[in-house]
């Protein structure tokens, strides 16, 4: 439902009053309401194709600040295609969100809005390929080794572990709650283990015992006691996750992240990415403070800051990209000048792919967003028109192949 919310935040927007979530969100916003009501739209048509522009012209910038792009600038060169972009029966995102934005490295950028790209580009891309389902998808693993699947399972009590309630609530998340008097004591003594497991494809939420919240991102996982007794607060996870920690001095949290690095906080926002394939950890501190433990190196980070926990080497503190590091939590991809076999392997693990390569693609890089509720043939499409690569497809398996 549209409300003065929204239009509050795309005026924050303009005036460059969001915060990195919030612009995020402003820039992915049609696309999750793409089933609002067309009155919002027209009666608003002026602030949004501002908006829109505004979106186009800060990654024409990013891709190419030497140019000095300005929204003056990129109005202009795209006043037509605002007009190709207005909705029709249903308003879509027409930001970049409802169009795919890729960037060639060696210059040049295109912007694909007037037809689907399934009518501009038939073959090599498989239909099974393009089918997606409801992204809340998990595997919740009791102690003794019952598994429920929680897309599946029906809202309401799902499991009871001594004198602690799991429940599944209306908007699919998994809750924690200690029952009876001096509950929270008595079920100290009776700890168990859990485990949720997102497949490829799937993102799920969990508040864990404490009352923190955890948004697990595709091909991950997040073991945690049904009751955080003693003196601290300890998970493990694989995978990617981003995590809002309950404030507790008295008892600080700590992440195992894939028994290579610990992260501990005490209450803070921040996300981690641990996949295998990626060989990096990156840990990034949206709010608050947390510190990294890698072997017998140690570091403290500052809102804004990523750790990259590279295997043999030192410690790097660099400043983060948020959107990039966030996109995910908003449904969306965001590739910075990535090279194609890391994008690849994001794909893999969101459309359930498998991907091997032909040629050399090192320096074979992109610039882009994309809707992660969209088809994946209509991005493979749009990255072939670039000219670089070119997909060939058997089955679910994809072979990238230099051009």
């Amino acid at each position: 439902m549209v409300t003065d919310y929204h239009i509050n935040l795309i005026k924050k927007y303009l005036e460059d009053q969001c915060t990195p979530a919030e612009r995020l969100e402003v820039e992915a916003w049609f696309e999750l309401y793409r089933d609002g009501d067309r009155e919002f739209y027209d009666n608003n048509q002026e602030l949004i194709n501002q908006a829109m522009m505004k979106s186009l012209a800060n990654i024409y910038q990013k891709i190419n600040s030497s140019e000095s792009a300005t929204y003056e600038d990129v109005m202009a060169e795209n006043k037509e295609n605002v007009a190709h972009m207005q909705p029709k029966p249903k308003f879509r995102w027409i930001a970049i969100a409802a169009t795919v934005l890729l960037f060639i490295t060696t210059g040049g950028y295109f912007i694909l809005h007037k037809k689907p790209y399934s009518q501009q580009l038939t073959q090599n891309i498989p239909q099974k390929a393009d089918t997606l389902q409801s992204i809340n998808k998990a595997v919740l693993t009791l102690a003794n080794g019952k598994r429920i699947v929680l897309d599946d399972a029906k809202n309401g009590q799902l499991a009871v572990q001594g004198k602690v309630a799991i429940t599944k609530t209306a908007d699919g998340r998994i809750i924690y709650n200690a029952t009876g008097q001096n509950s929270a004591t008595q079920a100290a003594s009776q700890i168990a283990y859990n485990t949720i497991t997102t497949p490829k494809g799937g993102q799920y939420q969990v508040v864990l015992p404490d009352g923190s919240s955890v948004w697990l991102d595709a091909a991950s996982s997040i073991t945690y006691p049904s009751v955080f007794a003693g003196n601290k607060r300890q998970v493990q996870l694989t995978g990617q996750a981003y995590f809002e920690v309950a404030k507790n001095p008295a008892k600080p949290f700590t992440v195992n992240v894939d028994n290579k690095q610990q992260v501990e906080v005490l209450g803070t926002h921040f996300n981690v990415q641990a996949y295998v394939d990626d060989t990096d950890i990156k840990t990034t501190l949206l709010e608050g403070s947390v510190k990294i433990h890698y072997q017998n190196k140690q570091a403290i980070l500052k809102p804004g800051q990523m750790a990259v926990n590279k295997p043999d080497e030192l410690l790097l503190i660099k400043q983060a990209d948020i959107d990039e590091v966030m996109a995910w939590r908003y449904n969306m991809f965001v590739f910075n000048n990535e090279n194609i076999k890391s994008i690849m392997r994001r794909l893999a693990r969101w459309y359930d792919v498998d991907v091997t390569f032909q040629g050399d693609v090192k320096n074979v890089n992109f610039f882009g967003n994309y809707s992660r509720s969209k088809t994946l043939a209509s991005l493979l499409k749009g990255i072939e028109l670039t000219g670089k690569v070119h997909f060939k497809t058997e089955g679910r398996r994809i072979t990238v192949i230099r051009q």
